[in-house]
């Protein structure tokens, strides 16, 4: 080839080269776009389902500014990484019934140690219910709806707790339904109980309920799960927390292998049957947090009073109260949840 051919050949060379990086640029920067746009699409489509299924939730009248936090207990969580939120089980049809708190929990997001803890207090804890005076905290919910509910459960036992979230036992029976049941193992004194005084009531009140044939470890249903979690005359308060306890944590091993496929109907479950204070975002904050540390999270459960605690209760004017040390109850509460270095024993809750 002479020089004047290798030299024109390098021209249109270049040319050709120039073009297809020209051409290649574009491409690269429309399937960038494209791609961009597509992420973009599916962000708001999941954020604005979200929201949908979020306005399903039931929001009473609440007043953020009505909830009072002791000074000392905001001296102990303040700047911690954790976000405490009270969950009250309540014995009614629906959430908006007047009704007592059947089941009194404090759930914890442990981000620092990312952990999820469950804190039960027994339902007939003797304590000062602001304006009512000493009763037991099982009533500040139908005294007072959730605010007077707060107010009493953070006096006390020294909590910043601002914000509840409150569901019916019936709704929990629909879930565990859902999920396939759960595996509990039940003795034969808590099935002779359940027989006896809860499958009748869950049946007359129209959730089939077959009658619990032998003692074991087996699959409860819905029906048959939130009997087991109201059983009282095995083990008494204490013991009835332990099982609701035991029960959520079911669940969760449930979900662990559930089918994402699944989730929207169980998601629609249960923010249709609950009442919260959380606000849809705070909600999905504290929800991406879950699911983003779902392999590694650990869950564990306090119930109060512990064994070093618990004195048997009290008979005041013909009503049994549990009455035990609230202030001491309050430290071994602040130790489980933020992990101070003197641990009360939990082992046994």
């Amino acid at each position: 080839m002479s020089n004047k051919n290798k030299r024109n050949f390098n021209i249109y060379s270049k040319k050709f080269y120039k073009g297809k990086n020209k051409t290649l640029k574009r491409s690269l920067a429309v399937f960038l776009t494209s791609f961009l746009s597509v992420i973009l699409v599916l962000a708001i489509t999941l954020l604005a389902t979200a929201h949908i299924w979020l306005s399903q939730i039931n929001r009473e009248p609440f007043d953020p500014d009505n909830i009072e936090i002791p000074e000392s207990a905001k001296d102990v969580y303040d700047g911690q990484d954790v976000v405490n939120i009270a969950l009250y089980g309540i014995d009614s049809r629906y959430v908006d019934e007047p009704s007592r708190s059947d089941a009194i929990m404090i759930l914890t997001f442990d981000r620092k140690h990312k952990k999820i803890k469950m804190t039960s207090i027994a339902r007939d804890t003797y304590v000062d219910i602001l304006g009512r005076g000493k009763d037991k905290i099982t009533h500040a919910y139908i005294f007072g709806g959730p605010e007077l509910a707060l107010n009493s459960l953070n006096s006390a036992f020294n909590l910043n707790i601002t914000d509840y979230v409150t569901a019916n036992f019936w709704a929990l029976a629909d879930i565990i339904d859902y999920v396939g049941g759960v595996s509990i193992d039940v003795s034969s004194a808590e099935m002779n109980d359940i027989n006896a005084n809860y499958i009748p009531y869950m049946n007359s009140m129209g959730i089939e309920c077959e009658y619990i044939k032998e003692a074991g470890t087996q699959n409860l249903t819905g029906g048959q799960a939130v009997a087991y979690c109201r059983v009282r005359h095995v083990g008494g308060d204490v013991m009835r927390g332990e099982r609701q306890r035991e029960v959520l944590m079911a669940i969760y091993e449930k979900l662990k292998d559930l089918s994402p496929l699944k989730y929207p109907q169980l998601i629609n479950l249960i923010l249709s049957e609950c009442s919260t204070s959380l606000t849809n975002n705070e909600i999905l904050s504290l929800g991406t947090w879950a699911v983003t540390n779902m392999g590694s999270l650990q869950f564990e459960t306090l119930g109060m009073p512990t064994s070093d605690l618990d004195k048997g209760g009290q008979m005041i004017n013909g009503i049994w109260y549990y009455i035990y040390d609230l202030d001491e109850a309050a430290k071994v509460i602040e130790n489980f949840i933020l992990e101070n270095e003197q641990q009360t024993d939990t082992a046994d809750q």
